[in-house]
């Protein structure tokens, strides 16, 4: 992974979008179970659709197979320049999706 410049020990870039680690862990804590009553939940998605298909992961600069109506967390509502966002999937992978794709699903 390359590293940024400016990025601090919280953050770390990728595909020119910053990640923050505690918006990560918040995740990974939420999807197990164990996140503190005191913390705010973080909005699940799912990517619209049925089947599978094809999306770009910055980190490994390739395609993916990733399932349509898998759970998605935005981590950057930040749009590239084909109108894609950042989101973790409930199957490990960070992908860019086509924002119009996502369906709020609310706190499953």
């Amino acid at each position: 992974m390359t590293m940024h410049p400016t990025c601090t020990a919280s953050n770390y870039y990728m595909a020119a979008t910053y990640v923050n680690k505690e918006l990560l862990k918040r995740i990974f804590s939420q999807m197990s179970g164990t996140i503190d009553e005191d913390d705010e939940l973080i909005p699940e998605y799912a990517i619209q659709g049925q089947g599978y298909d094809w999306f770009y992961d910055p980190s490994q600069k390739s395609v993916v197979r990733v399932a349509r109506g898998i759970k998605c967390y935005i981590l950057s509502g930040e749009q590239d320049d084909l109108g894609r966002i950042l989101v973790y999937t409930a199957s490990n992978d960070v992908i860019l999706v086509v924002a119009e794709e996502l369906i709020y699903t609310g706190f499953d």
